[in-house]
């Protein structure tokens, strides 16, 4: 049988066992109250009954109670060592021999402390260590005549109760971070069931939409001649179909990138979503390529302008690879007769093939993206560069503005 854990629809917790009362959880949020008030409840009574009834050794009790403040203080980072000395000193103290316990709240406190951050073993034997401390510290005030016979010691029903309660609070503690983590594997876990929906949809989106975009290209090219009608009405179909499967998509990805940065920093500067070109030339400029940008026009068109941005990516990266001593780079894209030219040149040195640090595919990959546009694409020495120290290098692709069924 499983146990659910409640959450509420804020996402915060809402389980009885993890909402404390309002005074625990003010104390826990003020932790150094509650050692002054221990402070408090261990030394006031014995440095007043100092201060009213003059003591032979009174110089013992306030340095006794000065030390049990101390060791109280450093309770929570030292719980058994504080546990030992505090008991010790209120052994010492002269006052503890008119009583007929000793050292009974600086035992409970220690104790309670103790179970509370340790393990149950550890609390239990440090209980037993305090009574032995108790004893050999009532035995040096009979040396020290400061009372006439040793403390009597064994089980404390007070500190019994202080180790139970400290032990409870720690159980509870513990099952308070159980309850937690569980609760944040089973938001990771659903997050990734999400996930893994959301894909799920976006692939069916992306295939019933390709499907049904390819077909009414499929009849629209079949029915051109013959039936113009139902071919121009098959076109605006399918461009409903684009923009509604766009729209899906984007819809998708809000979604996915809602409650992730970095998966939003990277969809923001991919795809269609690309920085502008001034942007990737001060990346350039900043790893050391002296490249300038020419650019009279950006395209408009999402797919063409991604082309040319990844054009010129390809480009000054092969420049700062390998054009070697450059003094002057320049990327330019110009628009001419229904043509948009985009040109990389450098005037650097072309380092040999064993400096070679790439794989050998960007010049590929350009003549590629060039060539899905329709373009045509070259790549060599400049022709003329009589002002350059080397040959220099030029990068060049001419892509038409407009499809082949508008040309």
């Amino acid at each position: 049988m499983s146990t659910e854990v409640p959450v509420s629809t804020a996402g915060t917790l809402s389980d009885p066992v993890l909402e404390r009362p309002r005074i625990v959880r003010w104390f826990a949020a003020r932790p150094r109250i509650f050692d002054v008030l221990i402070i408090l409840v261990c030394t006031a009574p014995p440095v007043a009954a100092l201060l009213l009834e003059p003591h032979a050794h009174a110089w013992l009790g306030h340095l006794c109670a000065a030390g049990v403040a101390l060791v109280v203080w450093w309770r929570r980072s030292h719980p058994l060592a504080a546990l030992l000395l505090a008991v010790g000193f209120a052994a010492l103290n002269p006052l503890a021999a008119m009583g007929t316990t000793a050292a009974t709240m600086e035992s409970a406190f220690g104790v309670y402390t103790l179970a509370s951050l340790t393990r149950l073993r550890t609390a239990f034997l440090g209980y037993l260590a305090a009574q032995a401390v108790i004893l050999a510290s009532s035995g040096l005030a009979v040396l020290l005549g400061t009372r006439e016979q040793p403390a009597a010691v064994g089980i404390d029903p007070i500190a019994l109760a202080a180790l139970a309660t400290g032990v409870a609070v720690r159980a509870s503690r513990g099952r308070r971070a159980a309850i937690r983590n569980l609760i944040t594997m089973r938001e990771e876990r659903a997050a990734a069931a999400e996930r893994a929906r959301i894909t799920a949809e976006m692939h069916d989106v992306v295939a019933h939409s390709v499907t049904v975009m390819i077909a009414l290209a499929g009849g629209a090219r079949a029915g051109w001649e013959k039936h113009p009608a139902r071919a121009r009405e098959a076109l605006e179909q399918l461009g409903t179909v684009g923009a509604q499967a766009l729209e899906e998509m984007q819809r998708i990805l809000r979604l996915l990138r809602e409650h992730d940065d970095a998966l939003g920093a990277d969809l923001q500067h991919s795809g269609h979503s690309l920085p502008p070109l001034e942007e990737l030339i001060a990346v350039f400029r900043a790893a050391g390529l002296p490249v300038v940008l020419d650019a009279a026009t950006q395209p408009s068109e999402p797919a063409l302008r991604t082309t040319v941005y990844r054009l010129v990516q390809e480009a000054l990266t092969n420049a700062l690879r390998y054009a070697r001593e450059a003094t002057h780079v320049e990327a330019a894209v110009h628009e001419c007769d229904d043509r948009l030219a985009v040109t990389v040149t450098d005037n650097g040195r072309p380092g040999t093939a064993v400096e070679s640090l790439g794989a050998g595919l960007g010049l590929r990959a350009m003549r590629e993206r060039t060539a899905a546009f329709h373009g045509t694409f070259e790549a060599g020495p400049v022709p003329t560069a009589a002002d350059a120290p080397g040959t220099g290098w030029r990068v060049r692709a001419v892509l038409p503005l407009k499809g082949p069924e508008q040309a």
